[in-house]
């Protein structure tokens, strides 16, 4: 297994931040994500990917804005996550947390989550 934590701050409300984490197709901000079916409760959801895979999430906690646990597969790569919102009015402070099994020895959970986090303040311009 593999670990990580990642803090990245953006300049808006936590809110914003919360709607697009919890909707990756919103206004297209994740790039390899397709589609997203969430279920009638919204503790459950698939993403479909641009290439075809599927990543199953189970959310464990979801305390709109605040914070945001889940586990997720997709394929043989399995894990956790999870996000501590904090702050108010035009600030947010972001701290994950990524456990991730299956990624081989090279990998780096960290890069991924960068990758997102930049996706995300290009999207939000924050």
């Amino acid at each position: 297994m593999k670990s990580c934590v990642v803090t990245e701050n953006f300049a808006c409300d936590p809110m914003k931040v919360w709607l697009y984490l919890t909707k990756p197709t919103l206004n297209n901000w994740c790039k390899d994500v397709s589609a997203y079916e969430e279920s009638s409760d919204g503790m459950t959801a698939t993403e479909k990917h641009t290439d075809g895979s599927e990543t199953q999430i189970t959310f464990t906690r979801k305390e709109k804005p605040r914070c945001l646990s889940c586990s997720f597969q997709r394929g043989k790569i399995s894990g956790s996550f999870t996000a501590l919102l904090l702050g108010g009015g035009d600030s947010t402070s972001v701290e994950c947390t990524l456990d991730v099994n299956g990624l081989g020895l090279f990998a780096k959970p960290a890069k991924l989550l960068e990758a997102h986090f930049d996706m995300l303040h290009k999207t939000l311009g924050a």
